[in-house]
């Protein structure tokens, strides 16, 4: 009994001695994400006015020398982090996540050529370069990726509570509470985004650290109520439900997670489809039973507009950040109908990606988007703990991949979902490499 409690010490001893030797790249997806949701609604969009598109309200603060600054000292200081890591940078530099990353951002510093408007797209694209730079490459360099993954549930257990503070003593909007930020929407999205975390954390902690875990989570579910953001709370009720349940299938059937995410999928569309043809129903009354409206709250008349603009440069787009928010004599001023003038996204992440890259940036989009997936599906998912991560891996690419069906989010500033994606991405490419060393070493032992 002594030997395992000794060894239990141990092990516990060698943990926090690995955590403390990865310094600051242990810390530094925390940074970010604390920045992008607490730091920056309070630094930064408090003093704007509110607005409701919640596009309109990033793109005010995201020049901002504040920012700028940040990302720029945040890459420096990562840099310098890792100067006795360079093996491990090299090694970095050739994991598929990075390389497809590489190239697409290649195209997008190439766009400069054609863009209408080459200092903002050279601009944009700098500060994109830094920005994933800063974030995915600590993923690979630390010993303890798992140290990362904590302290991320950590900084939403704290922008879960302050929202928490925000509704209780803060009056709402008029279309629903908003927290600490600009509108309701983003309430919604980053709640249901630590939502989820509370749920790994209820699952990866014990004692104290699950009650306030699951306490939490109570608190997240109240946040995504008073927000009245349907669509973020029906991602955070559904999405975990059906992360599970693939997780769990291909744990008992010993599978890649893909494949019954896949199956699935098709299971579910085909079945709709045919339930729609059967009783009649249209595209336009499943927007009206989500929007109570029948054009997704005119998003497709901004996918009408964006299709024609594709057409014109169909291969290699307008220029990367070179379409929305360009300034006077845009085609977005000149052209664009009605409300649509006004916006700085496409809301839907993919024709966004084809509006400023053509079909060369959907095409390296694509080949990323099934990159990551791939290594979330092949994630560790042995014990409790590996079961925990592989789900919340999965969670997470889910929403994303649903959120920029409506929204914008794929290669665009330091968004949560864009983040926490490229993220997941790492983190799993990562344990991946590390189980096959470790069963290599096991064959040779």
């Amino acid at each position: 009994m002594s030997d395992t409690v000794n060894n239990g010490v141990a092990v516990r001893q060698e943990q926090r001695q690995v955590r403390a030797s990865d310094g600051l790249l242990g810390w530094v997806p925390a940074i970010a994400i604390g920045y992008a949701t607490i730091l920056t609604p309070l630094l930064v969009f408090r003093t704007t006015p509110a607005v409701e598109d919640p596009a309109i309200a990033a793109a005010a603060s995201g020049s901002n020398l504040l920012n700028q600054v940040f990302w720029l000292f945040l890459l420096i200081s990562t840099a310098f982090a890792f100067r006795h890591r360079l093996a491990r940078f090299e090694e970095a530099l050739k994991q598929p996540v990075v390389v497809l990353v590489g190239l697409y951002m290649l195209l997008a510093f190439a766009s400069v050529v054609w863009s209408p408007a080459p200092s903002i797209a050279f601009r944009r694209a700098t500060l994109q370069f830094i920005v994933i730079a800063t974030v995915v490459l600590p993923a690979f360099l630390v010993d303890d990726p798992r140290a990362q993954i904590d302290r991320l549930m950590a900084v939403f257990f704290v922008t879960i509570a302050i929202n928490l503070i925000a509704v209780l003593l803060l009056p709402a909007g008029r279309l629903g509470h908003q927290g600490i930020y600009t509108h309701k929407n983003e309430l919604g999205l980053v709640v249901a985004y630590g939502f989820v975390f509370c749920l790994y954390g209820v699952w990866r902690l014990s004692g104290l650290g699950r009650l306030i875990a699951l306490a939490l989570a109570a608190a997240a579910l109240l946040e995504l109520v008073v927000s009245k953001s349907k669509t973020s709370l029906g991602l955070a009720l559904l999405i975990p439900l059906i992360a599970l349940a693939v997780v769990a299938v291909s744990r008992f059937l010993r599978i890649n997670a893909l494949y019954p995410l896949f199956f699935g999928l098709l299971a579910c569309l085909f079945g709709g489809l045919f339930v729609a043809n059967l009783v009649d129903f249209s595209f336009a009354d499943f927007s009206m039973l989500l929007f109570d409206d029948t054009t997704f709250t005119g998003r497709t008349i901004i996918w009408d507009f964006l299709g024609d603009v594709i057409s014109r440069r169909p291969i290699l787009g307008q220029g990367y950040g070179s379409f929305w928010d360009i300034g006077l004599g845009s085609i977005v001023l000149t052209e664009a109908p009605g409300f649509v003038a006004t916006l700085l996204q496409g809301h839907n992440g993919y024709v966004d990606v084809t509006v400023e890259l053509g079909l060369a940036g959907l095409c390296l989009l694509l080949f990323f988007l099934a990159c990551v997936l791939l290594s979330v599906g092949r994630a560790p998912n042995d014990g409790r703990t590996g079961m925990a991560e592989a789900w919340l891996f999965m969670s997470v690419v889910i929403v994303t991949l649903c959120h920029n069906m409506l929204e914008s989010s794929w290669f665009r500033g330091y968004s949560v979902v864009w983040l926490l994606f490229l993220l997941v991405g790492a983190w799993a490419q990562t344990g991946r490499r590390k189980a096959r060393r470790n069963r290599a070493l096991g064959h040779r032992n």
